[in-house]
């Protein structure tokens, strides 16, 4: 049975607004809301396998340092990733959700959401994430990618809070449009 609001949050500005709008969406359906944030990947930023870049003499001493430096490197992530889920748990706390839960996961995004589809009724996501500050031209990189896999009402909030007074839906005739359709006769959201 789908009993949950998930809310995708990160360390952006956006953080809050998506609190918010999951608080307000739980408030409609008596549900709790699941906080996720998903830890960066290492890696992904160029801090990967520096070792072949190193002569023969350095390559003992300084992969130990790269080892602890990337050890110390998760540790704080993941600390950052708990005070972010407090904060948003705190403010859900503060608008009168319950139950709410954290996840911090490490991974995938995609992959995540995918295995957490089947729980949910609805998403909420910022419409920017924290690698896009500044960037006021076009959507974050995610936004997409998380609308198109996921198969429950994706819910975009905007860098402050309102309560929805309309809705637009794109109708192209497809059977997606067609769920989206009826979800939004159906919703006692609005």
């Amino acid at each position: 049975m789908t009993t949950k609001i998930l809310a995708l949050v990160d360390g952006s500005t956006y953080a809050t607004s998506v609190c918010r709008a999951a608080a307000w969406i739980a408030g409609r359906l008596g549900l709790g809301v699941d906080l996720l944030h998903i830890l960066p990947d290492a890696h992904a930023k160029g801090t990967g396998d520096l070792s072949g870049a190193l002569t023969l003499g350095a390559r003992t001493a300084l992969m130990e340092e790269l080892v602890t430096l990337d050890a110390h490197r998760a540790k704080l992530a993941a600390k950052q990733g708990h005070a972010i889920l407090d904060d948003a748990a705190a403010l859900l706390a503060g608008d009168g959700v319950t139950p709410v839960e954290q996840k911090l996961r490490h991974g995938d995004l995609i992959e995540t959401l995918t295995a957490l589809m089947p729980e949910l009724r609805a998403l909420v996501i910022g419409k920017r994430g924290e690698g896009s500050a500044g960037a006021f031209d076009h959507l974050g990189s995610n936004l997409e990618r998380n609308i198109r896999s996921a198969t429950v009402p994706v819910f975009v909030a905007a860098r402050e809070f309102r309560p929805i007074e309309k809705v637009l839906i794109a109708y192209d005739g497809s059977a997606s449009a067609d769920r989206a359709v009826e979800w939004m006769a159906q919703s006692p959201v609005f």
